[in-house]
Order: C-alpha cells, then structure tokens, then sequence
C-alpha cells in the first residue's frame, strides 16, 4: 500500500490529511484571510517542535494531533504547499512524522475493520518476516537473455531473489497466483487506459497484483483499502473521497487515477522506479534515509545493507515477479485472464437506492451491483445525494429507470427511522438495531456527542438482518389523519403483527378498526390501514386512544399546544398521577407533539390492552411479578426472541394488571 505495509491505522481521521510526499497534485487552497504567509509557516514550525516533543515522551495520539494541525495549517498557505520549497519541506518531515506516530500506534493492532467491508490478508504481510526469501542474494543478475523475448515498460532485474518469488508463484502460490490473474480481466482494461493517460509505465498494472491480488472491495490488516491499498491520508490528498456513504479508494477508477498520479510523482523525486515502489510501499522519507546511509541511489544495495524495511526488500521483488509471469503467463505454467472487463453505464439517480432495489430495477444480482459500485460501503447509495452516479449493467440504463420510477421513494432503501424516546441515548438506539453511533451519527448529520430529544425523528442505517428487522417489529411508523381517524398505508416487509404493535394495540384491534375478519392476515402495500379510533370531537382535534378498560384505562396522543397540567385536567387525573404513570420526575412539565401518555394502568381483558413503558432498573421478571402474569406472556405478546428490554421501550400487556 502507499507508504508502508503492515500497518494499522489507528484513529485515521485524526491524520486524514498527514499523508503524502509530493504536491505536485495538491488541490490549492484560498489565501488565508487574516494570518501572514510567515506566521503559518512560523506556527507551523513551532507544532512540529511541540510534536516532536510529545513524540519522544511516547505521547504519539497528542503528538499526531499536532502535527496534523500543523499540517492543516500548511495546507492553507496561498497556492499550495509546493508553491514554496520551505513550505514543501517543512510539509514533507511533517508528513514523515505523521509515519512514525502511525507505525507506532500499529503496534497496538486496536483498529477493528467495518462489518461491510471485506478483509484481504496481503500477500506482503505474510512475507514480512520470511528470513529466508531476505536471506536470498541480489549481487547475482541473471542476464536480460534469461527472459522472456517481450518488451518491458521498465527495466526487470532477475536476481536470485526475484527468481525465487516466480517459483514460490508456480509451486505454493499457483492457485492464488491464477485466481489473482483471473480477476484483472475485470480491470486492466480500464487501469492501462489510466496509465496512459496519466503518462506511467503500463507495465505498474501489476503493482496492484501484489497489494490486493485485483480484488476491489481489498481491505489489508493495516486498514489500507482497495485495489492499489491506499491508506486514509494519502487517498485523500490525491482526491479519494472517504465518507460513510462512500470511500472512492474502493473505486477502481478513481483509485487507479490516484495511483497513477502518485506513482508518477514518486518517480519524479527518485527517478528509479524501485526507489518509487519502495517510497509507495515504505513511504519516501525510508528511502531519503537510505539514500543518505548508502550514498547510492540503488535499491538492491539499500536491500543487500538492509537500511530499508524487511517488507520493503521483498516488495519492490514481488512486483518484478509479477511483471515477469503477468506478460507471459504461458511460460509460467498460468493461463491468461478470460474475464471480460466490466461493463456499464451510469444513470445519475436522485435518491437514495439500495443495491438490492438497484439490482431487481435493472434485472441482475445484488452481487453483479456490487461488482460495479465498489464504492458504496453501506451498498446503498448516500442518503444526502439528489445526483448519484450509479452503474448498471451495460444496456440495462433505461430499464432500470423505468422500474426505478415506478418504487416510492420510502420504499427504495433498507433504512428506517426512530423518533426518540425519553432516556434514549446514541449508543443505546445503535445498540438496538445492530448499527453504530457512527452510523446513526453521519446519516443524521449530527455529532456523536450531540444530544438528542424526545419526539427528535432519527434515521436509522442498518442492513438487512436481525437489525432491518427489528427496526420493522419496534419502530414507530408514520400515520396520517384522514376523515377523524390515524391511517397508515402499508409498506413493503410490513405485517399486520408489526403494525399493530408499531401503533402498540392489539391485532384483535386492529383487525376490527379496519373490518377483518379474525385470523385475516392479509395485506399488501400502499393498503390503507386504520390504526385508531375516531378522534374526539372537542374542538381541539385530541385523540384518546381505543385502549380503554372498565375503569376507564387510556392513552392520550399529545396534540400541538397541549401541556401536562391540561391533559391532567381533561383527563380526570392528577398531575402527580399522569407523571408516575409516564415514568416522569416531580418537576418534568415537557412533552412533545406525538408522544403517549398512559392514563390509567388498570386494565379489563374484554376491553384492551396497557402499554408499559420500561424504565431504569426494570427487568421482565419484575414487570412480570408487578403486572401479575409470566415472563413468557409478555415474550409472546410482544414478539421478543430475549428477555433483553431497553428503558423507554413499550411493552403490551393483557390480562388483568395491577397498578403501576
């Protein structure tokens, strides 16, 4: 991968812009509006120090911290950190720093991978440590007669060690070797239009051989990403978007552009292509240092005097085995690629789309979907895009708009939405539905330590699973008012079971509100469903809910200008009465528009049911003993596969109750 090997990156985002050795590709930057050219260089000199500082106390998370401010400072400079060679250099040890506090902090191997995201142990990885590969001489070159008769876009050593990495190749790697060949019919096409564009050697196609044998969605050990295994900084300086929707070192295009680009720089510094590989793999300021210690600008005598890291010596060898067998496969004991390269055509959508939706619009497979949008990392296009370019099967364009359009748009994803209830917390709703505060936070833009409110509206990114299925048995749908009556209009995945309890009545309610018959289970969506009873007809619009029992058990929608002490009042019941009832404090007075509020906890099993609200400290068995019924009734009633309860959950319950 760009830079070094072996590492895990702990706390990318706070070096997402520390990575990098040249700026000859530098997006260039306003001038600063009120801080002086040199009192950023100055400022920023004065953080490398105090980094430096912070480094050597083994304080490496501050230390990072400050030198990416230091960093982001020098970004700022007018035209770009190259428009002046005191800044580029002050850019490039800063940079190197940023290494040295990455390589560190892998040795605590804390970074977990995302779920979504698959794990490709690199084949560099495995022969970091491989003593007798390092061991292998470089001092005797088998002459250029030795190859193969093909035309060479760089010039190819075949010393003892390269020879032993094509025969690890055709013996104990054979099959990998092959699987890995096979794969880039998928992408050479595409990655040697780049090359040539971009004004690089084709024959580099295969440096992605070795970093992630052609497998797009690659993710190594060290948290590098992608085709050619870019770490978070350096995708970004070279115009790799990371995002949660969206990370484009996945992009195989846009990453081999990245590539191309930063390969070609390293070149440029060096003019040695393996001094630019070793500077990919280790990071340039290794092969500055090695450079200094040798006095030569050789990479097998930096190799033979081992000033370059052990992954390094048996990287820039890796390539140049792969370069040999990938020219001439047939020589080799290989067989070419017959993949086809992949074929598409982009159609700009203007809502979010999951690839499953995506996949039947177009007629083809999830997987094909996700062969060519890499990118997305949730397989679901961004929430916040009114213009994505998805790709669809080549010929499949038009069809895929025209059954695309006939989906609503609430319909179109696997995401769903919670509206917050009180002594909810980010962590618990993530919790719930199997996703991440991370998750929730970026789809709601809005900061993990952000507070949130009752009756606050939250989407909710989870995939299909244990998650998305839990979202549709718990979570609140949207109803409409029509004609003195909630209505909801079924969607798909919905059961007449979910409903129910969404809306948190019973099914017997339910099947009579909307003249069913009993056992009638039968919906589909759009179907109109009433999910209340007739609002009372007071002049303000307030709805008291079916739920009534003999002793005149209810609960109450809370309607725009309400406050407790009305409801309490209008309701016939104190105010202290109504607050115990809801789980609130003596002082609590605030309540929000949709919320509901229970009445009564008494209960008639002819009539109705009661709706529990669970609070801190509850456990099923003491909601059981307090309600006088089993542990496995309220499982039942309440579709719980657990008797795991979160506070300010609802549960329903029949039978006759005591009091709360």
């Amino acid at each position: 991968m760009p830079f070094y090997m072996n590492k895990k990156l702990v706390l990318a985002f706070v070096f997402a812009w520390g990575f990098g050795c040249s700026g000859k590709n530098l997006p260039e930057v306003p001038a600063p509006t009120k801080v002086a050219e040199e009192d950023l260089v100055s400022n920023a000199q004065v953080q490398l120090e105090k980094g430096t500082a912070l480094l050597h106390k083994s304080e490496f998370v501050a230390a990072g911290l400050v030198f990416n401010s230091a960093i982001d400072l020098l970004r700022s400079f007018p035209g770009g950190v190259a428009a002046d060679p005191q800044v580029f250099e002050l850019y490039r040890d800063l940079v190197s720093l940023v290494e040295e506090v990455e390589q560190e902090l892998a040795l605590s191997g804390t970074e977990q991978l995302s779920k979504e995201e698959e794990s490709e142990v690199n084949l560099i990885n495995e022969l970091a440590n491989n003593e007798t590969l390092d061991n292998l001489g470089v001092d005797a070159r088998i002459e250029s007669s030795d190859l193969p008769e093909i035309k060479y876009d760089i010039p190819i050593v075949l010393n003892q060690r390269v020879k032993s990495i094509i025969e690890m190749f055709q013996h104990r790697r054979n099959d990998w070797f092959q699987s890995a060949l096979e794969r880039s019919g998928y992408y050479s096409e595409m990655i040697r239009r780049v090359f040539q564009e971009e004004g690089v050697p084709q024959d580099l196609i295969y440096l992605a051989m070795v970093e992630s044998a052609f497998k797009a969605r690659a993710v190594s050990r060290a948290g590098a990403r992608g085709l050619w295994q870019f770490i978070s900084g350096t995708g970004r300086l070279y115009g790799l978007k990371q995002t949660f929707w969206v990370d484009d070192r996945f992009n195989p295009e846009r990453a081999t552009r990245a590539a191309a680009r930063h390969l070609r720089d390293l070149y440029e510094d060096f003019g040695d292509w393996y001094l630019a590989f070793a500077a990919y793999n280790a990071g340039p300021r290794r092969v500055e240092s090695a450079i200094r210690r040798t006095g030569s600008k050789d990479f097998w005598t930096h190799s033979k005097r081992r000033v370059l890291p052990r992954e390094t010596r048996s990287y820039v060898p890796l390539i140049l085995a792969s370069i040999v067998i990938g020219k001439n496969p047939g020589k080799y004991g290989f067989k070419p690629s017959t993949t086809d390269p992949l074929e598409y055509e982009i159609v700009h959508i203007d809502s979010p789309v999951d690839l499953s939706t995506a996949a039947k619009s177009s007629g083809t497979s999830v997987e094909e979907m996700k062969l060519l949008n890499p990118e997305l990392r949730r397989w679901v296009t961004p929430l916040d895009s009114n213009d994505y370019p998805l790709r669809v099967p080549k010929g499949k364009s038009e069809v895929f708009r025209m059954a695309l359009a006939a989906i609503p748009e609430n319909e179109r994803v696997r995401f769903g939405t919670h509206t917050v209830r009180r002594g909810d917390t980010l962590s618990q709703i993530a919790n719930r539905y199997g996703t991440t505060i991370e998750a929730l936070s970026a789809a709601n833009q809005i900061r993990r330590t952000s507070l949130i409110h009752p009756g606050q509206v939250l989407t909710v990114p989870v995939p299909p699973g244990k998650g998305f299925e839990y979202l549709r048995t718990n979570n609140e749908r949207e109803s409409v008012v029509a004609e003195g009556q909630k209505v909801y209009f079924v969607q798909r995945g919905d059961t007449l079971g979910n409903i129910a309890k969404s809306f948190r009545i019973s099914l017997q309610e339910l099947r009579a509100l909307n003249g069913m018959s009993s056992g009638e289970n039968l919906i589909h969506p759009r179907q109109k469903i009433v999910v209340s009873a007739r609002m009372a007809s007071n002049g303000a619009n307030r709805e008291v809910s079916p739920e009534r029992g003999a002793s005149g058990a209810s609960t109450y929608i809370v309607q725009p200008g309400d406050t407790l002490s009305q409801i309490a009042k209008e309701q016939r019941v104190s105010l202290t009465t109504l607050r115990d009832l809801n789980g609130f404090s003596a002082s609590r007075s605030r309540i929000y528009v949709g919320q509901t509020l229970h009445l009564n906890s008494s209960y008639d099993s002819g009539k109705g049911t009661t709706v529990y609200r669970v609070r801190r400290g509850d456990t099923l068995s003491k909601i059981a003993r307090r309600f006088g019924v089993g542990i496995k009734q309220i499982r039942d009633w309440n579709n719980m596969s657990s008797d795991r309860i979160f506070v300010g959950e609802r549960l329903t319950l029949y039978n006759q109750l005591g009091t709360n």
